[in-house]
C-alpha cells in the first residue's frame, strides 16, 4: 500500500517518502506544505567529528600522523594542520546521529 501512495506523491514529495517514510513524509507536508525547506549539508559537522576522531586517536598514543593519514585517506600536513587546531566541541546528539558516516 504505501508504495502505491509513493507512486502518486508529486516529484519531490515521492523522493522524501522513499527515504523517510510516508506517514514522515506527510508529516512534514502538515507542517510546512505550501514554505521552502532549506535541508543544510553536513560537511562541515562531519568534518568537525572526524578532526575530533583524529585528535582522539592521536592523543591515546595508538596512532601517529603517517598511520592517521592512511587511515582517514589525508595527507600527512592536512592531518598536522587538523592536530594544530583546537578541539571543536560537537554537541553528543550530533555524534551519535553521524557517528555511522565515519566508520
Amino acid at each position: 500500500m504505501n508504495e502505491d501512495v509513493i507512486n502518486k506523491l508529486p516529484g519531490d514529495l515521492r523522493e522524501v517518502a522513499e527515504i523517510v517514510g510516508v506517514d514522515n513524509a506527510l508529516a512534514l507536508v502538515e507542517r510546512f506544505g505550501g514554505t521552502y525547506i532549506r535541508v543544510p549539508k553536513c560537511e562541515g559537522l562531519l568534518r568537525d567529528i572526524r578532526d575530533n576522531s583524529i585528535r582522539a586517536l592521536y592523543d591515546s598514543g595508538k596512532h601517529d600522523i603517517r598511520a592517521l593519514a592512511l587511515k582517514y585517506r589525508l595527507t600527512d600536513r592536512t592531518i598536522s594542520e587538523i592536530l594544530k587546531k583546537t578541539n571543536v566541541a560537537v554537541p553528543q546528539p550530533l555524534l551519535d546521529l553521524f557517528a555511522t558516516h565515519l566508520k
